[in-house]
């Protein structure tokens, strides 16, 4: 595998750890792949963490609403014993 080209941000640890952990699963016994697999790869890992915390957020905010609507209509957990 060629090495990349530099990339137009420069990579944080983390995304050079994850390069260095891509470059040891290619085997060098197979036909040359696509150069841009890294570069791919990083990019979105990016874009995921971007979106990771409003995400969650959301979700978040959505159990809340669901625990509130659950907690209002009487729908809790009186089955249950408490110790």
């Amino acid at each position: 595998m060629s090495a990349p080209g530099p990339p137009s941000d420069p990579l944080t640890p983390a995304e050079q750890r994850l390069q260095t952990h891509l470059e040891v699963l290619h085997d060098p016994a197979d036909e040359p792949g696509d150069p841009s697999f890294v570069p791919r790869t990083v990019r979105t890992a990016r874009w995921q963490r971007t979106v990771r915390g409003p995400l969650r957020l959301a979700g978040m905010l959505a159990a809340a609403a669901v625990e509130g609507i659950t907690l209002v209509l009487g729908g809790g957990r009186s089955g249950r014993r408490r110790t």
